[in-house]
This record gives structure tokens, C-alpha cells and sequence, in this order.
């Protein structure tokens, strides 16, 4: 799932996307150079959005486990995908799909 190349249509459908890391801040801008994300981050230490949307991969010694979480307006989640591992993730098309249907509504 690479967002970086349908980034324009999520926020055509008036989203945005929004990275989190746990990864401690030293070298973070290095990191977002590096991964050319063309959206935000947010570099979260202490992990407290990773706690809060439990997502925690207990396997792979405390990282979050890759997951989107489609929320609305309100700030209600409207949809979410947790992966099992860290390859496993949602296609962009699964994506959009669910922000359109919000559209909808």
C-alpha cells in the first residue's frame, strides 16, 4: 500500500492522511526525508495513539501493527483495518472505497 500515489484522490474526497510513529524523535526528520511520505506524520514516542487505538504488534517488541483507521468528522471511526503483521495492509482502493461511501451519507 503505497498512499503516496492516490494522495490526491483521499484528499479529493476531503481526507486526510495521517502517519504515526512510535520511533523515538532523534533522526525523525532524517526519517521523513528519507521516506518521502508527501503527507504528515506525527512521531509519537510515547506511544499514547498507539495505546489509544490498540494496535500494538506484541509480537514485534511493542511497534504498532500497520492499520488505518477511516474517521469522521465528528470523530467517530467509521472503519478500520489492524494488520496481522507488518506487511499487512489495506489496497488503496479499499481505502477510497470507504471514504466515498462517507460521501454518501
Amino acid at each position: 500500500m503505497d498512499l503516496r500515489k492516490d494522495y490526491q484522490t483521499i484528499r479529493g474526497l476531503d481526507a486526510e492522511i495521517l502517519a504515526v510513529s512510535n520511533d523515538q524523535l532523534t533522526g525523525a526528520e532524517r526519517a521523513i526525508d528519507h521516506l518521502d511520505l508527501g503527507f504528515p506524520a506525527l512521531f509519537d514516542p510515547e506511544a499514547v495513539v498507539i495505546e489509544r487505538f490498540d494496535v500494538y504488534d506484541t509480537l514485534n517488541d511493542g511497534y504498532a501493527t500497520p492499520s488505518v483507521f477511516v474517521i469522521d468528522k465528528s470523530g467517530d471511526i467509521r472503519w478500520e483495518y489492524v494488520g496481522r503483521h507488518y506487511n499487512d495492509r489495506p489496497t488503496n482502493q479499499q481505502v477510497i472505497a470507504q471514504l466515498e461511501a462517507l460521501q454518501v451519507e
